[in-house]
């Protein structure tokens, strides 16, 4: 996949980051790490290396793929240290684009096969299940559904939400329908949703909130964000769906972590690197952002096989994406 091919799906897709790159440019600043993960999920990581190591951090937030699409045009002239995606495909596409630096933190080293990536440009450092959340007073625990494809049912009509695609989130688990289940089956499934009233909205926060007001019966979207709804007292309940032996099985998205080839300052990335990995890094992220760990002996209150997972890879999802955007645009322009 061309340079210029991902460079016009991703500026599609970008939407404005925290911080202009000039505000980025000077290694002597400090560390600077761009964060498609939400400033609350990654803001008290940084706060607290800041403190341990003594090293200034610049956080840039904006959505997974337009900072990808940066670190693209920046690839002569790195302004970033460390790329933290809220998942792997879009690393799997950096790093064959010469994007992403080799480097394997001593903790990553025991992850299981396909948390990190087998040339050690990436690691994944959390993980996300891509869950049905819904408002409990407009659908009773009974008729919740227990797979996403009885969504296409009449009784939904209307009643569905999804973030769009600058969601990568959501890109990732389209891509996922069509590795498992192919591109003739995804199309007309997904027509079939458009079909029957499904609500695009522009961010997951859109989703959660307004199938926590009842604006909708039932949201698509992360595991974190079931969490947050009930942080926020509405009467919401979760559905990992697709359990049943031979079903689909839960998308899993992996946040990951990963070193900018030529970065200004390799030796404060890495250190970053391994923080996010350790221990303490880790319970601030599955504390603060109710993420899934992959090493359940940090926190084991919910390991990673506490449900069956989607049969995917990554290096999967980053080979579909393209493909993928081009589906849906066919099917409508909201995604």
């Amino acid at each position: 996949m061309k340079v210029q091919v991902l460079a016009a799906i991703w500026l599609a897709a970008f939407s404005p980051v925290v911080g202009s790159l000039s505000d980025y440019a000077r290694a002597d600043d400090g560390l600077v790490v761009y964060s498609g993960r939400k400033e609350s999920a990654i803001k008290p990581v940084v706060d607290t290396f800041q403190k341990r190591s003594g090293i200034p951090v610049k956080l840039k937030i904006g959505k997974t793929s337009g900072l990808a699409n940066e670190l693209i045009q920046e690839k002569t002239r790195p302004r970033g240290d460390v790329f933290i995606s809220t998942e792997a495909g879009v690393m799997e596409i950096l790093a064959k684009n010469g994007v992403l630096d080799k480097y394997v933190p001593p903790t990553a080293k025991d992850l299981e096969p396909g948390l990190r990536n087998h040339l050690g440009q990436w690691t994944g450092i959390s993980s996300r299940a891509r869950v049905l959340i819904y408002n409990k007073k407009l659908v009773s625990d009974r008729e919740v559904p227990r797979s996403v494809l009885q969504l296409t049912h009449p009784k939904w009509k209307g009643k569905i939400v999804i973030a769009s695609t600058r969601e990568r989130t959501t890109l990732s688990w389209v891509s996922s329908l069509v590795a498992t289940k192919g591109v003739a089956f995804t199309r007309d499934y997904i027509a079939s949703l458009y079909a029957n009233g499904l609500k695009i909205v522009p961010d997951n926060t859109d989703v959660w909130q307004g199938v926590g007001r009842g604006e909708f019966a039932v949201g698509l979207t992360n595991s974190p964000n079931y969490f947050l709804a009930r942080k926020a007292d509405y009467p919401v309940g979760v559905v990992y769906p697709d359990q049943e032996e031979g079903g689909l099985g839960t998308m899993l998205n992996l946040n990951t972590i990963a070193l900018v080839k030529d970065s200004p300052n390799p030796e404060a990335a890495k250190r970053f690197i391994d923080f996010t990995l350790s221990p303490e890094g880790q319970r601030l992220l599955i504390e603060n952002a109710f993420e899934i760990p992959l090493k359940p002996d940090i926190i084991d209150s919910a390991p990673l096989t506490g449900f069956r997972r989607t049969p995917v890879t990554e290096e999967q999802l980053a080979e579909l994406a393209e493909p993928t955007l081009k589906l849906l645009a066919e099917i409508g322009p909201e995604w």
